[in-house]
């Protein structure tokens, strides 16, 4: 298998910090860049770049990197990276990529940018060059979400009648995880209405992020309704799902998946009801999503396969976001898509 010469910039905690959560290894094998890059045949891992010492010192003794430096400018004479991973806030990013002249692939965090119209101009420089824009928005790399959207969805439960919504730590984090993910699910976002004002949330790891009830109306009709919440009480992103049929339940981020079947209503003749209290549990596989995401970068690079979070994903979730929050401060008018 090619090997690409790869870089991380950026050494937190999606780089490498979450790898010491021993719950959080329970369900993940690779829940960081660093445990991927560690493990996949595709890439090699030869350089990191950060600015803080103590990262760098990990780099050196616990990843065994023998390139590292404080800044992408130092790194220029000793590495010539066909892929960066790029663990970044979203301003750093272009910088980077500028900087980098073998690039053949960037895999970013999301968002794209703060606003939409870097994200697009992130883009247009990668478009530019001609260099692969991979992003991790990892839904749309797990198995299980990847069956849903094929087809499975509809299988277990039927047309999608409702769908409800939690999403914490900002509408540009997780939030836009949980818009991208409906859109892989359901399809086109039409339209968007915040249903109360933006809040500031400052605990998030994004600067000026907010929360913001809001619905979304999808290509065909279906209305999802979103409900921010706040992590200094618990974590929570979820999707609940009610069909003509049953009713699917993505909680724990993913990691806790149940369907409730239909069944004939216990409390009124010749009616049907959901029964709630006999889940069935599926089989979650997002503990391999982000290796996964990586295995399709490589495949686009060696072989022209198609991206499956490519940076129109992240940009399309952006112009979502964006609309959510002039919704918010028009006092909920809907804002319709282009």
């Amino acid at each position: 298998m090619r090997k690409w010469k790869t870089l991380l910039v950026g050494l937190g905690k999606v780089g490498a910090g979450y790898a010491d959560d021993p719950i959080m290894a329970r369900h993940y094998p690779y829940a960081t860049h660093a445990q991927v890059l560690a493990a996949h045949p595709a890439f090699a891992w030869e350089a990191v770049v950060d600015p803080c010492e103590a990262a760098q010192d990990e780099a050196r003794n616990r990843w065994s990197i023998a390139c590292v430096t404080a800044s992408v400018e130092a790194l220029a004479s000793q590495h010539q990276p066909e892929v960066a991973v790029i663990a970044t806030p979203p301003d750093y990013r272009l910088p980077v990529v500028e900087r980098l002249p073998t690039l053949r692939a960037v895999l970013v965090e999301k968002p794209l940018g703060q606003t939409r119209s870097k994200a697009e101009a992130f883009l247009r420089y990668c478009d530019r060059r001609g260099i692969l824009v991979q992003v991790n928005l990892w839904r749309r790399a797990d198995a299980g979400f990847r069956a849903l959207a094929a087809g499975r969805l509809a299988e277990l439960i039927g047309r999608p009648q409702a769908v409800f919504g939690l999403y914490g730590n900002g509408v540009l984090n997780n939030g836009l995880h949980m818009i991208d993910l409906v859109e892989m699910l359901f399809g086109r976002i039409d339209s968007v209405q915040a249903v109360a004002g933006a809040e500031p949330y400052q605990a998030g790891p994004i600067p000026g992020d907010l929360g913001v009830p809001f619905t979304l109306r999808v290509a065909g009709g279906l209305t999802v309704m979103m409900q921010p919440i706040r992590f200094e009480h618990y974590r929570e992103n979820s999707l609940d799902i009610w069909g003509e049929r049953a009713r699917l339940s993505i909680m724990q981020e993913g990691l806790s998946i149940s369907m409730c079947p239909r069944r004939p209503n216990r409390a009124m003749q010749g009616e049907q009801e959901i029964a709630s209290d006999e889940p069935r549990a599926i089989e979650s596989t997002v503990g391999r999503a982000f290796y996964e995401l990586y295995g399709n970068l490589a495949d686009a690079l060696a072989t022209g396969a198609p991206l499956w979070s490519p940076g129109g994903c992240a940009l399309q979730a952006t112009r979502v976001v964006e609309a959510v929050v002039e919704s918010a401060n028009r006092s909920g008018v809907p804002i319709t898509l282009c």
